[in-house]
């Protein structure tokens, strides 16, 4: 489930366009504890961080998280580059994660 919610937090930050004048990076977290993702996005895409229903914050952390699937998007001189950290805490549902994120294309990153 978290993969599903993780891959519409991706399509809608890539859709409502994101970044300072000459694009940015920004974070936005989705949920909380064990039931939460966060999403570094990275853009050469101007517009105003959007984080749709998620929050705004200064940094996903690390510490404590599953680990991150890297998504990196690129067409006629724009980029996107989207790293979804989990959160769940346990050693099976970070397997599911790791194959999810291969088999959706992505390069897991251990914390």
């Amino acid at each position: 489930m978290k993969v599903v919610v993780g891959a519409l937090g991706l399509l809608a930050l890539a859709a409502y366009g994101c970044g300072g004048d000459d694009g940015s990076s920004f974070s936005c977290r989705i949920g909380s504890g064990t039931s939460q993702l966060c999403i570094d996005t990275k853009t050469n895409v101007p517009g105003d961080a959007d984080c749709g229903t998620g929050v705004l914050v200064d940094a996903c952390l690390h510490e404590g998280a599953d680990g991150g699937c890297v998504h990196a998007f690129s067409s006629g001189g724009t980029s996107l580059t989207q790293t979804i950290w989990y959160y769940s805490g346990t050693a099976a549902t970070t397997s599911q994660e790791m194959v999810d994120c291969s088999n959706n294309g992505g390069t897991w990153l251990q914390p």
